[in-house]
């Protein structure tokens, strides 16, 4: 089972019912009291289950010995001290063992609060020209989308839709992405084979880090510390973002393009687009655990909130649905044109996939498998953002344009 231990803790409890005592059993000194039987928490929290032990005068003992076994919904982890972490939203259940007696508390598993998800209307086109295609929503609402044949990347916000500040950097740049303070933007100069950091305070790219063979794809660790890059190198790069050195280069497949990376920082998965397998990679030890043979064409990469699914956009036409605990393929949905790139919304309703081939966007509910909708935007669609808040997605256009989606 992936656990992942996160750092907050709720109490007290909401929408837990009565407290119950198991019966005394004559097998054993200690009984479990719940105070609750079933429990709530929202994505990305944790808390520590409602259960206490007595002896067998009704004092208050130690709940050493205590084993906590979760079901096997993947909606939820717990560890050896009863702490649950949410992974899924969904129900679950905990089975709480002392000695002979045994409590069973209901975890449910709701959406994040305070977040959203675009409704599919496109809002606005802005004209944009040179082959837009990365695209990088920050924080504070910047939007920055390369510009493969103009060597630059384009700067806007979210407020306006404009696009209007142009930044030199290197050649062909395929990807960007931004930290969360706004203060550095990181980007893939392709035909240049280094990774450009631009200093945003002064729209300049200030300083460039080289890599073998043409970057495609980089992405900031959950803490903001390394940067992930990817290319035709068949490597994958480890670059420490404050002395920006190359700290580790991993021998991964052919063609490495997409990542995810969960939320502990300890598990990374790369796509290789040209033998049609992800590699499973620790962080920790800077090693390959495992290679995922997904087949077709695999590119972008999203993985689940609590590490336990992976979703794979292949670009032969469908989304993949693997299960991390058992390594095999759950689910294969079409995707008429292929999927390229994927995004999730940040309340982790849908998941946004473009078929450049098919000028479209499905937005999927990644729980069933759904099509909750599409939208066609004509042209080749590419790379997708969100904004912080979820209320809009931005979506570069090959053919020549910036859609704006709420």
């Amino acid at each position: 089972m992936v656990r992942h231990m996160l750092a907050i803790c709720l109490l007290p409890l909401v929408g837990c019912s009565r407290a119950v005592v198991a019966p005394p059993d004559d097998a054993g000194d200690k009984h479990l009291v719940a105070a609750a039987t079933t429990v709530r928490l929202h994505l990305g929290e944790a808390l520590t289950l409602p259960v206490t032990a007595v002896d067998a005068n009704g004092n208050p003992a130690s709940l050493a010995g205590a084993t906590f076994q979760v079901g096997e919904e993947l909606v939820a982890a717990v560890n050896d001290l009863g702490l649950v972490s949410a992974l899924e939203p969904g129900n679950d259940t905990v089975v709480v063992k002392l000695d002979a007696d045994s409590v069973a508390i209901q975890v449910i598993v709701e959406y994040p609060a305070g977040v959203t998800h675009p409704e599919g209307v496109v809002a606005s086109t802005t004209p944009l020209d040179n082959r837009p295609f990365g695209v990088a929503v920050g924080e504070s609402g910047e939007v920055l989308v390369t510009r493969l044949d103009a060597s630059a990347v384009a700067r806007g916000t979210l407020s306006t839709h404009l696009l209007g500040t142009s930044i030199p950097v290197g050649s062909v740049p395929t990807d960007v992405t931004v930290d969360r303070t706004g203060t550095y933007a990181y980007v893939t100069n392709q035909f240049s084979s280094n990774v450009g950091v631009i200093d945003l305070s002064t729209n300049t790219q200030v300083a460039t880090i080289d890599v073998t063979g043409d970057p495609f794809r980089v992405k900031l660790s959950p803490d903001g510390a390394k940067l992930f890059v990817t290319g035709n190198s068949d490597s994958l790069f480890i670059v420490d973002v404050t002395s920006r050195e190359i700290t580790g280069r991993l021998a991964v497949g052919l063609d490495a393009n997409g990542l995810a990376v969960d939320f502990s920082g300890t598990r990374l998965y790369v796509s290789n687009q040209s033998d049609g397998t992800v590699s499973e990679v620790d962080l920790t030890t800077n090693t390959v655990l495992r290679t995922l043979p997904v087949g077709g064409h695999p590119q972008e990469l999203v993985l689940s909130p609590g590490g336990t699914l992976l979703f794979v956009a292949d670009e032969s036409g469908s989304l993949q649905m693997w299960s991390l605990r058992q390594g095999t393929k759950r689910d294969d949905i079409a995707v008429p044109g292929g999927a390229f790139a994927m995004a999730v919304s940040p309340d982790w309703r849908q998941l946004y996939i473009s078929s450049s081939l098919g000028g479209t966007l499905y937005m999927i509910d990644w729980k069933t498998g759904a099509t909750l909708n599409t939208v066609t935007t004509g042209g080749t669609p590419r790379r997708i953002g969100f904004a912080a808040d979820g209320a809009t997605a931005v979506v570069a256009n090959e053919a020549g344009w910036v859609d704006f989606i709420e």
